[in-house]
């Protein structure tokens, strides 16, 4: 009886482990590098398929894509880390603001003004030719 409880545990565990280990190697198309216009954040919401115990479970993620150079772009997520809600892009002021609390971020995704406790999450990216590919 106990060997079949620990079976179980094994299984349960896994069920639980494999919704929350991400693969390293998941790297998904988000734009390519001729949609990106230089320096100016765009955002970009990407849908990813995940096991959530045995319910496959569709997650959307919005970042902001910045092209820095000719080959060169980087991301954030769009999520501020204060209570989570989504940042915009303010083109005037040239800052990501939070609309729920006031949070300010500059264009590199740190901290300007407000109650967030750090910088926008950073989101590897990485180039396929001209196509954008970001970790997922």
């Amino acid at each position: 009886m106990a060997a079949i409880g620990a079976i179980l545990g094994v299984i349960g565990g896994g069920a639980v482990l494999s919704s929350t280990v991400r693969r390293e190697d998941s790297w998904l198309p988000a734009t390519t590098l001729f949609d990106l216009p230089d320096r100016q954040p765009t955002p970009v919401t990407l849908s990813v398929r995940r096991l959530d115990g045995f319910r496959e479970v569709l997650d959307r993620q919005t970042i902001f894509l910045v092209k820095t150079g000719e080959s060169e772009v980087h991301a954030f997520n769009a999520t501020c880390t204060h209570l989570g809600c989504l940042v915009a892009w303010d083109a005037e002021a040239q800052v990501f603001k939070c609309p729920c609390h006031g949070g300010v971020y500059d264009r590199d995704g740190n901290v300007k003004d407000g109650p967030p406790p750090a910088p926008l999450a950073k989101v590897a990216t990485r180039l396929d030719g001209d196509r954008v590919l970001v970790q997922a």
